[in-house]
């Protein structure tokens, strides 16, 4: 079972520079969207305050955007200016001026008698495939992996947003009396469970205008788990009842941190990695290079670990209604017999899948020789919230998505929705920029870097928009070096509790082949004008002193940029974000603490800020307009699975984008996995394709 928290590959080998680019985002099909009912609408009463010192307003000025020696410039002016009100860790104290900021936190809300009326008659009128029977149960299988990105009507697999979407119609659809989820190993990260249980959470809230009239305890949520590791049992653990049959595999045995290295590898075969890492904790570059951990990525991944651990034993020990030392002590006794969790409360109890029917036919006064109506979660997610009363209201906030690895251009191997490519992002922004229909923006984030000059020209356009309107970055499971370069232009920064972020590093390198092409018998000659011509192309030798020199001071350069604008964006001073940059990863809980992010919540608080700033009341719906909403590929449409294959295209085309356009610097933050390597989709693509060959043999 895989445990991969966030998916960034092992950096390719390229005969020029080593790199790993991914191309294309998904093209602009605007589609109206809001979570907020238009009789029911979210609020804001209970407002809180952030605590974290480093909360405050920015000031987006177009100087902003002048060269490195001007940035630092403002940087040091800027300093200035704030220097009385900072406290000893860098950050604006709390007694400076501090930021309010809405939770987002959903509230459901009966529908009066017109709105009754209203959806009943739009019930009646639907189109036949937004027809569900009264008293239906919804649903769903969480498992394998879950994009972040929308999905056309012809895409396999989850969608994020569709999930959170399809909970809240839920909630207020008369027509569903529950939900039952089918829980089994999932491969995604943190971010994206943290969000999902949040959902969860709110639907338990939910009671709907029925259930009020007949006193009854509201709508229910039941999970069954075949196959439970500690996400699968995060999610369940926050249902009403969690179910597993008699044979059930749960490996709940805590959490591990796997760091693989190439360094001997290479040193066998003949390949000399000639690696610039910007950056203490910048460990892309150790993978080529060490053949064991060194003690800042020990250090970085042990707290991160740490994190992620003490978060999974508070939750799981509120949601069970045990104590810290009770969870981490049933975790020591490595329990796997499913009936020890049964005893002990970890579960409801143990019975199959037709069991549980059973048991929701009887909960719900079923006939048992009737079927149980029910319906599945491609079928609700074509039910449109207009149907239920969710419309938005006038006013528009735009939602552009940005996953995957970040590149200049489109690559011919790219898969739809699984990157970014500045151009394209930039259209996007420029398009929001110039409309007059949009408050504000949220730029919804999940991607662990790539090219720096890409991200740069992205953070560029992001800070011009947010000088003309609100501009909301929200992270999902990881928004780290490149992907926090995009982020910090925003004019405020939201990240879950457990996002992975930070990594203001770069790094680069060049492989030298020479020792390797005299064992095979291959030999390469270069005819060169210019004194650093060769600098890249020849791959055959090592650095010419003067060579090497300036491979250093361009990697530099690079990094002292990407500090400089992350200060300017932050408003901290340059020696401050220095202690917090060196490529270093945080939680989004830990950056926010020390200024790198503004406020801790999903999306839906995202939401809320971006009302905030735009001055919408919270009580008044809103629409959301999504951008990024991906075309349907041909292989799509005619087989309604994808391209995929056994898998082995899909890793095809992910190991030829990694050798595609791969020049330059990178901001990248290095692949990290945690528990097992097995079915990490998104680790080594080359360890992929093996591994898919093998397993189709």
């Amino acid at each position: 079972m895989s445990k991969l928290l966030q998916g960034c590959h092992l950096n390719s080998i390229h005969r020029r520079s080593f790199a790993a680019i991914i191309a294309k985002p998904p093209r602009s099909i605007p589609v109206v969207s809001s979570l907020q009912p238009q009789f029911a609408p979210f609020k804001a009463q209970n407002v809180i305050s952030y605590f974290f010192s480093s909360l405050h307003r920015r000031n987006l000025s177009i100087r902003a955007f002048d060269s490195s020696s001007e940035t630092k410039s403002d940087v040091v002016s800027q300093e200035k200016s704030e220097n009385d009100c900072r406290d000893d860790d860098g950050a604006l104290s709390s007694t400076s001026v501090t930021e309010e900021y809405p939770s987002g936190e959903f509230e459901f809300k009966e529908m009066n008698g017109w709105m009754r009326f209203v959806v009943k008659l739009r019930m009646l009128i639907a189109f036949p495939w937004e027809r569900v029977r009264k008293g239906s149960v919804f649903t769903m299988k969480l498992r394998g992996q879950i994009s972040d990105q929308l999905k056309s009507r012809f895409s396999s697999g989850l969608s994020l947003p569709q999930i959170c979407e399809n909970f809240v119609k839920a909630a207020y659809d008369p027509r569903i009396s529950g939900i039952y989820l089918h829980i089994e190993p999932l491969n995604c990260g943190w971010g994206k469970v943290e969000e999902i249980q949040r959902h969860i959470l709110d639907f338990k809230k939910s009671v709907s205008w029925m259930e009020i009239a007949n006193k009854s305890n509201g709508k229910f949520i039941m999970a069954y788990a075949p196959v439970c590791g500690e996400k699968e049992y995060y999610l369940g653990s926050a249902c009403d009842e969690l179910y597993a049959p008699p044979s059930a595999y749960f490996s709940l045995y805590g959490l591990t941190v796997q760091a693989s290295f190439l360094g001997g590898v290479f040193e066998k075969i003949g390949i000399e990695p000639q690696v610039q890492r910007i950056g203490k904790y910048k460990s892309a570059g150790d993978q080529l290079t060490r053949k064991t951990m060194s003690e800042e990525n020990c250090e970085m991944l042990t707290a991160l670990l740490d994190n992620i651990y003490g978060n999974w034993l508070d939750k799981i020990s509120s949601a069970k209604g045990k104590k810290r030392e009770d969870t981490e002590n049933f975790i020591n006794e490595g329990v796997y017999q499913v009936e020890k969790l049964k005893e002990e409360g970890w579960i409801t109890n143990i019975n199959y899948d037709d069991e549980i029917i059973s048991m929701l036919k009887e909960k719900l006064g079923q006939p048992k020789d009737k079927v149980l109506p029910m319906v599945d979660y491609r079928k609700y997610s074509k039910v449109r919230k207009w149907t239920l009363g969710l419309s938005g209201g006038k006013d528009q906030i735009a939602v552009i998505r940005a996953s995957g690895s970040i590149s200049r251009v489109k690559s011919p191997f790219s898969i739809p929705g699984s990157s970014i490519t500045s151009e394209q992002f930039i259209e996007k922004i420029r398009s929001v920029r110039d409309s007059k229909k949009y408050k504000a923006v949220i730029i919804r984030i999940d991607s662990p870097g790539g090219d720096a000059l890409a991200s740069d020209l992205m953070w560029r356009e992001i800070r011009l928009l947010a000088a003309s309107k609100p501009v909301i970055a929200s992270m999902s499971d990881v928004a780290a070096s490149g992907g926090y370069y995009m982020a910090m232009g925003a004019g405020t920064i939201v990240a879950e509790n457990l996002t992975l972020t930070g990594s203001i590093g770069v790094v680069t390198a060049k492989l030298n082949l020479g020792t390797l092409y005299g064992k095979i018998g291959f030999n390469k000659e270069i005819i060169s004008r210019g004194r650093f011509a060769e600098l890249t192309a020849a791959e055959q030798r090592p650095f010419r002193p003067d060579e090497a020199e300036l491979f250093a001071k361009s990697a530099q350069n690079a990094y002292k940029q990407f500090r400089d604008k992350a200060a300017l964006s932050r408003s901290m001073a340059v020696d401050k974000m220095e202690e917090r940059a060196q490529g270093r990863v945080w939680t989004g809980k830990d950056a926010a603490s020390r200024g790198l992010v503004d406020a801790v919540g999903g999306f839906s608080r995202a939401v809320a800020i971006a009302k905030q700033k735009a001055n919408i009341p919270q009580d008044r719906p809103v629409t959301l307009v999504e951008l990024s909403r991906p075309s349907p590929t041909l292989p799509e449409i005619l087989t309604g699975i994808g391209s995929s294959l056994v898998g082995v295209d899909r890793t095809l085309k992910e190991l030829l984008q990694d050798l595609t356009y791969s020049n330059g610097v990178q901001a990248r933050m290095d692949g990290i996995l945690f528990q097992k390597m097995e079915e990490a989709s998104d680790s080594n693509p080359i360890f992929t394709l093996v591994k898919d060959y093998l397993s189709s043999l």
